[in-house]
């Protein structure tokens, strides 16, 4: 089976493939035809792709299909069938947007993919613009004329240039002999024609012709004499001095150029300026003939640094030259004049040993300087010398009573007219409102409304750099604006980021207002650190905090508020604001003894910046917690101490507070009884039946009711009662004529603590105050109370006695007898049958009964 070679391609309207058989010519498989290989930029293209499918090697009887690839897609024309195997497709393709543009085309058949059988290439591009600015120069030396001209727009195509000349009439109608055409290198747009090709001082047509395959143009054509397109070399300037001497004027001398320019008549021009300025002044320096190369220009600054340059050009007409290399020269001096620029600020108020003063002035102006300015004297009115410096400022220590000083500016020629200064305070009317707004990066606009009834002459305004610490005298920066009428100035050179602080002073006749201040920034960033974070007093539930505040330098904006984070352990964030004027704040509600992470941060319009981050412990007691228990362990050691004290002197403590009285139930009397009652055998008492057993406790007796005494009474106890004397002159009924038995018995004893207790029994009866009626029954009280009783008030108890059976038998000795009385009284008192009195011999009666 034969296979497909590679085609030979033909890009001349179309594209034929052959194919290669062993043993057979070459014959065509396919063509392509285009109706234009060229085509305008963005337009169309028609082709058609024929086939024949016998030289291919298809088999007849097999259909195929011609296709088209354009642009990486597969495109179906429309396909004609002429018979013998010939197949033609056509179709149109288009828009054109590139330069180059691969047609393909295809062959499908019933199984596999479509074959490539031929190719060929569209180009798109635009027809050739018209050269423009079509310029020609002679070179004065070589005598070579180079021609330059604008290519204008690409087309994207080849193109044929060539630079067309031919020798003509001053009028440009006559064609002479032709220039030889002159083809520029590929990708420029000059050309230089030789000297040979034409005559000097005979006219000559020159044009431009470009020419592609969608069509062709020409130039403008120029018509010049040769000459007339000369262009000299730059002149060389020779010196510059001042002439004559004292004025303005100064004398330039040059060099012409090389060659036959030499001996043409120019035209030249002189340029200079200042090493200050950026704009040339121009001077023309017209028609120079041949070999006076010499001119003179008056209005020069004195003692000015100049630079200067020339540039010449053959006179009339001609191409001027390049600039001369440039030439600096100084003018001579002369003594400065005008006035300066002064403005003063008082350092310290007025007193009796004098005022200090700052004196500032602006620099005169070049045209007043008249050279270099060497100092600046300041003297006072009596030619006194104040000051003599080469800075723009003075630090005047004025005498008392200087309201005025003169000011003038000196060179090496002389000293300027003196300029007045008055040290007037400054208490005119200020303005109502200044504003400032940035400008750009290093500039401020400071807008202001005037005064309401004064009308200023001028402004004066003051800026310096806001700073932590206080600036030099030179740091302040200061303008005047010369229109009293102007409502706004530019203050320049600041720098981004730092603030500066501008006052405007409006100036009067006869002095300056108050001047009205404000402070702005060019531009803001976020401040360049945060402020230092400090703690103060801590206690268990809140943390005072203060911290420094950031320079202001580094501030790089107005701070507008702190924010304050804080949070525990195992706790939220929480945060709190407060605005720029603050640098203190209490943290509240904190937990005790908890440890908190506490940070900073400082904010202004442009960003926020964090400061430092501290740690801090919450105590678990505030100072007043730690008193306290202070307080409750000393009062818990105290009562420690005094119970101890007080265990240890337990007796005398008891004594103190509760006095010993001795108990009867339990004395010696208690087991006493009568020597009748020892001998019998003593039986279980009754139920009605006193016991002889004595306990303690009260017992009222009420006299209406009776009780049994006798009840059960053992018969030693009625033998006891029947031997008493019963014959109605008892102790109980009978009078007491003595009156100090009765106040004896109506008083009670005195006594006195004693270191025992002390128990106690008082009988009472109505005995006493019914002596003359029959004995009423007694009321008997027992007491186990260890308190003393109270009776009437002695100054001191005695000690306790049985004062009783002591009194009771005093009457013996005045002839009463009472121990009757005594003995017959205790047979009343089943409780004091068992009494038992030690020591006491007057009991003996009783004791016999």
């Amino acid at each position: 089976m034969a296979t497909l070679k590679e085609p030979r391609r033909s890009f001349l309207g179309g594209a034929i493939l052959f194919l290669l058989m062993p043993g057979a010519l070459s014959l065509p498989c396919s063509r392509i035809e285009l109706d234009a290989p060229v085509v305008r930029w963005g337009g169309r293209v028609s082709a058609s792709c024929t086939v024949w499918t016998r030289h291919c090697h298809f088999p007849e009887e097999e259909a195929i299909q011609v296709m088209w690839r354009w642009n990486q897609e597969l495109l179906a024309g429309h396909q004609q069938s002429l018979g013998n195997g010939v197949e033609i497709s056509n179709i149109t393709i288009g828009p054109l947007n590139r330069t180059v543009t691969t047609v393909s085309c295809l062959v499908k058949r019933k199984v596999g993919e479509p074959q490539f059988i031929n190719l060929t290439r569209v180009y798109a591009g635009y027809p050739p613009s018209e050269p423009q600015n079509l310029t020609c120069i002679m070179n004065v030396t070589t005598k070579n004329l180079t021609c330059n001209w604008d290519p204008g727009q690409d087309s994207h195509l080849p193109d044929k240039i060539a630079l067309h000349g031919i020798q003509t009439d001053k009028n440009c109608t006559m064609h002479r002999a032709p220039i030889s055409p002159c083809v520029p290198p590929s990708g420029q747009s000059s050309c230089t024609i030789p000297r040979h090709d034409f005559q000097l001082y005979q006219f000559v047509r020159l044009w431009v012709s470009v020419e592609n395959a969608l069509g062709a143009v020409a130039s403008r054509p120029l018509c010049a004499d040769p000459m007339d397109l000369v262009k000299l070399d730059p002149p060389a300037l020779q010196a510059l001095h001042s002439y004559p001497e004292e004025t303005d004027c100064v004398a330039v001398s040059w060099e012409g150029a090389e060659g036959s320019g030499r001996y043409m008549h120019q035209d030249c021009q002189l340029r200079f300026r200042t090493n200050r300025d950026q704009e040339w002044t121009l001077v023309e320096v017209p028609n120079v003939a041949p070999l006076t190369w010499k001119t003179q220009h008056c209005g020069f600054h004195y003692g000015t640094h100049y630079q200067a340059q020339m540039r010449c050009r053959r006179f009339p007409v001609g191409y001027w030259s390049e600039w001369s290399p440039p030439k600096n020269f100084t003018t001579h001096e002369k003594e400065p004049s005008g006035n300066l620029v002064t403005w003063w600020k008082m350092k310290s108020k007025r007193t009796e040993k004098g005022t200090e003063v700052l004196l500032m002035w602006k620099p005169m102006r070049t045209e007043e300087t008249h050279g270099k300015i060497l100092g600046y004297l300041v003297t006072s009115g009596r030619s006194l010398t104040l000051c003599n410096t080469t800075a723009l400022h003075c630090a005047l220590s004025l005498p008392p009573g200087t309201q005025r000083v003169l000011l003038s500016a000196y060179n090496s020629k002389g000293a300027s007219p003196p300029t007045e200064v008055l040290l007037i305070d400054k208490k005119g009317q200020p303005v109502p409102q200044i504003q400032a707004l940035p400008w750009d990066e290093k500039s401020i606009q400071v807008s202001w409304d005037p005064p309401g009834t004064s009308s200023p002459v001028a402004y004066n305004l003051e800026w310096h750099k806001v700073t932590s610490e206080d600036l030099p005298e030179n740091g302040m920066q200061w303008m005047r604006l010369e229109n009293g009428s102007t409502r706004q100035g530019l203050v320049q050179d600041i720098q981004p980021f730092q603030r500066y602080n501008i006052s405007v002073y409006p100036l009067y006749k006869d002095g300056s207002g108050v001047p009205k201040y404000v402070e702005a920034y060019t531009m803001q960033k976020a401040p360049s650190e945060g402020p230092k974070l400090h703690t103060g007093n801590i206690t268990k539930s809140t943390a005072s905090l203060y911290w420094e505040p950031i320079p202001v330098e580094k501030q790089n904006g107005f701070i507008t508020s702190y924010t304050i984070f804080w949070n525990g352990t195992n706790e939220d964030m929480s945060s709190a604001v407060v605005n720029a004027s603050v640098d203190t704040f209490t943290l509240r509600g904190l937990w005790p003894s908890r440890m908190y992470q506490v940070h900073i941060m400082a904010s202004n319009a442009a960003g926020s910046t964090n400061g430092t981050t501290l740690t801090l412990h919450t105590k678990a007691m505030d100072d007043m917690d730690i008193y306290v228990v202070y307080l409750l362990v000393g009062l818990l050691l105290a009562m420690i101490i005094v119970l101890i004290f007080c265990f240890q002197k337990s007796k005398r403590m008891k004594t103190q507070f509760w006095p010993s009285v001795p108990d009867p139930a339990n004395s010696s009397l208690g087991k006493w009884a009568p020597t009748i009652l020892q001998e019998e055998t003593p039986l279980a008492p009754k139920s009605c039946e006193l016991s002889p057993v004595i306990i303690s406790a009260i017992f009222v007796i009420e006299t209406e009711e009776k009780k049994c005494l006798s009840c059960g009474k053992s018969d030693s106890m009625k033998a006891l009662e029947d031997s008493l004397p019963i014959d109605g002159k008892e102790p109980f009924t009978h009078k007491v004529a003595d009156a100090s038995l009765m106040s004896s018995l109506a008083l009670p004893a005195s006594y006195i603590n004693s270191p025992e207790s002390v128990q106690y029994a008082k009988v009472v009866t109505e005995a006493y105050r019914q002596q003359d009626q029959a004995p009423p029954p007694a009321f008997y009280i027992r007491s186990d109370s260890t308190q003393p009783l109270l009776g009437d008030l002695t100054p001191s108890p005695k000690p306790y006695e049985n004062l009783w059976f002591h009194e009771s038998c005093n009457g013996r000795e005045s002839g009463i007898s009472s121990c009757g009385f005594q003995e017959e009284a205790l047979l009343d008192f089943p409780l004091l049958q068992g009494l038992k009195v030690d020591g006491n011999e007057e009991l003996g009666n009783f004791r016999r009964v």
